[in-house]
């Protein structure tokens, strides 16, 4: 970095000589101009950055110590050198007294003298940028620290029901925000669409994703007083607020889509809460923010109002009703009635989003029913756009994504049962059909099949697809993926162990494929299967009207 000099001295030979005689850009200086009294070294200073000026001390209208106060004041980082004459020792030393870095004679200096002295300062200069920059650095770890440390002790008291001494000792010790002392509203952002977000795969990874959006917001909220952001770790992020309006959430939400293109929810606490009520201000703003499975056209959403105790109902669900439906009325009937049946569960709010997907897969068991098949075959069933109906239930995050998907998926179920109702396969098919059952746990593939039915690829793929409805490949799959739901159900087996037993070499690679089907990893299908009781949803007993 270049070193800015500046020569003050009435004396026009005085200035010249400074400049000429000493090779300044050789040493890394920059003369930045000349100035004949404190008046016009001022004017520069406004217009140019300086760090050493080497100043005469008798100048008209401002002399070289009144330019120094002036200086002092408002560019304290100045350095200055004072050129003098033998008379002029008294005000040397007041000029000593007012910081001046040195001094030089100017009928006795050489230009090395003062080139060195220049130099000292200059290597001061740079000595203190440095201790500077270290000290902001340092500063801003510190800062960083302390930000992460209230972060992670608010995180705590979100999760955590924390005693009333735990909470008292935390406000001691200074570790809480003042704000949050005083009360404030607790908001937890969700990304809308979350999975479908990371299929697309524009952020690379979850960690990135949160990580934008927690930016993204972090800019936003430094205008807003009383605001603290929390991340979850969890696909969740946590606002504070001592001072809460929508209007923030609205621009919040705005910034999000602009920056990072993505929609997101906020559901927010019902009261003001005080660092005693942190965890349950999170369970209520939590709540809030699952409500949008029933309301998708709402951003900002507050816990249901209170209703008194809620009865909790088994079904309602009238079996009879839909047997009787799919058995005579045409399929718009059908699809007229699909609609009643979400706006009855769009009703039942109160009961809650898991009790509201538990009956949509009753109704899903009885259609399986009707189609003269168990839940355990359904993946005979084609996928519709690009997915599966136990995946669609389990993870659509509202109501009525669930129930457009399935205004699309039962019109192909229905049609492709009315064609396999008595389904009467050409040899070939019924031939390939029966090694993928026997021979399932191998690494079979198209071509295999092939060779041993003694036909082209391309022509058993089309004829397979245009007897069965669905390609080789996915009934294969699906044969696999039903073997694995009976092989879950026992405890004993690993799941590379099922992942090997179903012909998957690659346990991830299996668990993948689970997922996509059923809309639970393998694990998670286990828990839910054993945890469940006998005549549950899993394995589901006849619903009555």
């Amino acid at each position: 970095m270049t070193t800015r000099v500046l020569i003050v001295d009435d004396e026009i030979l005085v200035r010249v000589a400074l400049k000429t005689l000493i090779p300044w850009e050789e040493h890394g200086f920059e003369i930045i101009g000349e100035a004949a009294n404190g008046v016009e070294a001022l004017e520069l200073l406004e217009r140019e950055a300086c760090h050493i000026i080497l100043s005469d001390i008798r100048m008209p209208e401002m002399n070289g110590l009144d330019l120094m106060n002036h200086v002092r004041v408002k560019w304290p980082d100045i350095k200055f050198i004072i050129l003098s004459n033998h008379n002029d020792f008294e005000y040397v030393q007041k000029a000593l007294r007012l910081g001046a870095a040195d001094y030089t004679l100017k009928l006795a200096y050489t230009p090395e003298e003062l080139l060195d002295k220049c130099k000292r300062l200059q290597q001061s200069f740079h000595s203190e940028q440095q201790e500077r920059s270290e000290k902001h650095k340092l500063d801003y770890r510190i800062k960083v620290l302390e930000s992460k440390s209230a972060e992670l002790t608010l995180l705590d008291l979100l999760v955590k029901q924390r005693s009333r001494l735990e909470v008292d000792h935390l406000q001691r010790d200074g570790n809480l925000p003042a704000f949050v002392l005083e009360g404030c509203r607790v908001i937890v952002a969700g990304v809308d669409h979350y999975r479908q977000v990371l299929e697309e795969n524009r952020f690379q990874s979850e960690q990135l994703l949160i990580y934008t959006v927690s930016n993204i917001f972090a800019e936003i909220l430094k205008k807003y007083e009383k605001c603290q952001l929390v991340d979850m770790h969890n696909r969740k992020l946590v606002i504070l607020a001592g001072s809460y309006a929508e209007g923030m959430l609205d621009e919040l939400k705005a910034a999000g889509s602009t920056f990072a293109k993505v929609n997101v929810s906020f559901g927010v606490s019902g009261d003001s809460c005080s660092p005693y009520q942190l965890n349950e201000g999170f369970r209520q703003a939590e709540l809030a923010l699952g409500r949008r499975f029933f309301h998708e056209d709402r951003h900002i959403l507050y816990p249901l109002a209170e209703v008194g105790e809620v009865q909790p109902k088994v079904s309602i669900l009238r079996s009879g009703h839909w047997d009787t439906l799919l058995e005579t009325a045409e399929e718009a009937v059908i699809l007229e009635e699909l609609r009643h049946w979400t706006a009855r569960l769009q009703a039942e709010e109160a009961m809650g989003a898991a009790w509201v997907r538990e009956q949509w897969l009753q109704w899903l068991h009885l259609v399986f029913r009707h189609m003269g098949q168990s839940g355990d075959i359904l993946y005979v069933m084609p996928e519709h756009q690009g997915r599966y109906p136990f995946d669609v239930i389990r993870n659509a995050e509202t109501l009525g994504e669930i129930g457009s998907w399935f205004l699309g998926w039962l019109p192909e179920a229905l049609t492709l049962t009315g064609q396999n109702s008595q389904p009467v396969y050409r040899d070939e098919v019924k031939q390939m059909i029966a090694i993928m059952e026997e021979e399932y746990a191998s690494s079979l593939k198209v071509a295999d099949l092939a060779r041993r039915t003694g036909f082209a690829e391309n022509y058993l793929s089309v004829m397979f697809k245009k007897e069965t409805g669905v390609k080789i490949v996915d009934y294969l799959t699906q044969i696999r993926m039903q073997k694995a739901r009976e092989l879950l159900r026992n405890p004993t087996y690993k799941i590379y162990e099922i992942s090997e037993m179903v012909g998957y070499a690659d346990s991830n690679h299996f668990s993948k494929y689970f997922k996509k089907i059923e809309g639970l990893f393998p694990l998670e299908y286990r828990k839910t299967v054993i945890g469940r009781k006998p005549g549950s949803l899993e394995n589901p007993s006849k619903t009555k009207e």
